[in-house]
């Protein structure tokens, strides 16, 4: 036995004994030994990432070039951008792994994630889990319209249907935060993508046409939310100055007056004095 497939063995014994001392249900547990099967029988493309990593960032974006570039021109949003956005995109390629009748995605889940089939079968399914409605095979992309965060979309980042794993399938993945910081070096790829998306969904009868064409990214948000943070500081820092030197004023005012009645005070007292010295018949 290869030192390997040894150290791989020891893992999953590993599993094994964890399950049992959890009492973990037999059906399940047979579920996770067949994932580690699949996963030996396809250790080689599963440790691409790994591999790639000791390599200069050059040379992994040249391979990840060759093997993942025209995947990902295929993809109808990524149509006529640029290469250069399109290397940074190869390399946040992100594979996953999911077992028979695992659900990918279900109907009003949030989007975070685009995905491109690369081994494996895929259906997409009604909410009974029963009628089939498509079959999505190697080279076949889902998701790409809800990590574009496009304002007016009737379907917002949900979800529009429940997809679910046929076998074992390798997907890649490309996650919605990793495609808008490469975008933010591609301001003009970043028009095309939105102006794509919401052509597609027009197309559908799935757009608002009164809503903006783009809408903010999160970070954009935030920066707004700082400058007027900001703003709203130094007003305060304003109006704090503007009360401190009126406060000032006020109580040099007050010390003021307090000094003229305690002179008044004192002039009535003498008159008061002197006038005592009169007889009154």
């Amino acid at each position: 036995m290869s030192a390997a497939r040894t150290k791989f063995q020891n893992k999953t014994d590993g599993i094994k004994q964890y399950m049992k001392l959890r009492k973990v249900n037999k059906e399940l547990e047979t579920r996770v030994m067949k994932w580690f099967d699949y996963l030996w029988e396809h250790k080689h493309s599963l440790s691409d990432q790994r591999v790639l990593k000791v390599l200069p960032d050059k040379l992994q974006t040249e391979i990840a070039m060759q093997v993942h570039f025209e995947t990902l021109r295929k993809v109808r949003i990524f149509q006529d951008c640029e290469a250069g956005l399109l290397a940074e995109l190869v390399l946040k390629l992100q594979q996953q792994i999911f077992s028979p009748g695992d659900y990918i995605c279900k109907k009003g889940d949030i989007g975070r994630e685009m995905y491109i089939v690369k081994r494996g079968k895929l259906q997409v399914v009604a909410d009974d889990g029963i009628k089939v409605f498509a079959t999505l095979q190697e080279g076949a992309v889902f998701g790409e319209l809800s990590i574009l965060n496009i304002a007016g979309s009737k379907n917002g980042n949900r979800r529009t249907a429940n997809v679910r794993s046929v076998g074992y399938t390798d997907l890649f993945a490309l996650n919605k935060w990793d495609l808008w910081t490469a975008l933010k070096e591609y301001p003009d790829a970043r028009k095309l993508l939105i102006a794509k998306g919401r052509e597609i969904l027009r197309k559908d009868g799935l757009l608002d046409e009164d809503a903006p064409e783009e809408q903010m990214t999160a970070e954009e948000m935030a920066k707004n939310l700082q400058n007027t943070l900001k703003i709203m500081q130094t007003k305060m820092a304003r109006f704090a100055a503007e009360f401190s030197s009126a406060k000032s004023k006020l109580l040099a005012r007050i010390e003021y007056l307090e000094t003229q009645l305690a002179k008044y005070q004192t002039n009535d007292s003498s008159t008061i004095s002197s006038s005592g010295s009169y007889r009154v018949e």
